[in-house]
């Protein structure tokens, strides 16, 4: 049940950056190093919100500065090696949720449905990448 609300979690920042679970044949310039954690970049991700929910300048505006605090703390969370990986996941997820709540307060209800749909499928993307088989539509998955 844990590993679930983590792979929500990590779906978010998929779906807050478009298809970056999808496209990672290309780095993104934030990730400079070979850096594990998934750094994506903030303008990158206003971008792909821009194009795929309509945002309006106002949402651009207001949604911007979220994504580069977000990425600021996550940025933070990986250099602090204090934590245990289960705290820095906790931590992570925590901060996912803030900017998820922060975001879909500032988008109409068309737009947290379409970010909705976008987030799940992004989930789905990740569990198959992970090898977690959603029984969707193939039925030879086990036995």
């Amino acid at each position: 049940m844990k590993r679930l609300s983590l792979f929500a979690a990590f779906a978010l920042a998929a779906a807050l950056s478009g298809h970056a679970f999808a496209q990672q044949g290309t780095p993104a310039p934030a990730a400079a190093g070979n850096q594990h954690m998934h750094a994506f970049d903030p303008q990158q991700q206003l971008q792909r919100l821009t194009r795929q929910l309509q945002l309006t300048p106002d949402q651009q505006a207001k949604i911007g500065p979220l994504l580069q605090q977000r990425d600021q703390q996550l940025q933070a969370l990986r250099g602090d090696s204090t934590l245990r990986p289960a705290d820095r996941r906790a931590r992570a997820m925590s901060i996912m949720q803030d900017s998820e709540s922060q975001i879909g307060a500032l988008l109409t209800q068309p737009q947290r449905d379409k970010w909705k749909a976008m987030r799940e499928k992004a989930l789905e993307r990740m569990q198959e990448k992970r090898g977690q088989g959603v029984p969707s539509s193939s039925g030879s998955s086990g036995g």
